[in-house]
């Protein structure tokens, strides 16, 4: 998923995006489709808040699976591995002084801290 929820800031809240590089936030000016900003353009990103949820209906067919698989250990084994999502909260400040928290999944902040800090060092030594 590529999905990032705005929760405040210079950007309106609600649903953005992150693909190939760049953000796409809602803006008051490009509501829609938003304004597409490279991570190029962030100055600061950090993790404000990490935390781990678990999806009833993920653990659920987790289970099943894991029953049709192994029997009733398989069930027990799929519904406690299933179902868990780590959301992430971060904060972003940008070279032109807007600031964004927004929240993500695990996989999605991997992808836009690991690009970011690419960039940055990159920009630091050369």
């Amino acid at each position: 998923m590529t999905r990032l929820t705005v929760q405040s800031g210079d950007f309106l809240q609600g649903e953005g995006e992150y693909r190939n590089g760049s953000l796409t936030l809602k803006t008051a000016r490009s509501p829609s489709p938003g304004e597409k900003i490279a991570l190029t353009r962030i100055t600061d990103l950090v993790v404000a808040n990490q935390e781990s949820s678990r999806s009833l209906s993920s653990a659920l067919g987790w289970g099943v699976a894991g029953a049709l698989v192994a029997g009733p250990v398989g069930l027990i084994a799929g519904l406690w591995l299933g179902g868990k999502e780590e959301e992430v909260t971060f904060l972003a400040t940008f070279k032109d002084g807007r600031k964004l928290m927004a929240i993500t999944d695990k996989k999605t902040w991997s992808k836009i801290d690991g690009n970011w800090r690419r960039h940055s060092q990159t920009a630091a030594n050369g």
